[in-house]
């Protein structure tokens, strides 16, 4: 029995479709480098917007904790941390 469109649809057509793949048998060249570029272009999109959302958390959750404390007006560090760490050659 041959295998026809009729009777197989989902199959590719010609010789050795066994060969060729699903996508670029139903498709065609031009549709399967079409549907190639657009998933690239959609993963593109999603990373931006998977970047943006992270920038837009991280710059909320800095703005609710305030500024960073800094040096205070007599020049001393504020506690905590290596708030009071000085460098020196020497060996312990």
């Amino acid at each position: 029995m041959e295998t026809t469109l009729a009777t197989a649809p989902w199959q590719a057509c010609g010789c050795g479709e066994d060969h060729i793949p699903v996508l670029l048998a139903q498709l065609g060249l031009f549709g399967t480098v079409t549907v190639v570029l657009a998933v690239l272009v959609v993963m593109i999109l999603a990373g931006w917007l998977l970047s943006t959302t992270v920038w837009l958390l991280r710059r909320r959750g800095e703005r609710a904790r305030g500024p960073a404390p800094g040096p205070t007006a007599d020049g001393d560090l504020p506690p905590g941390g290596l708030g009071g760490f000085t460098w020196t050659s020497e060996d312990p």
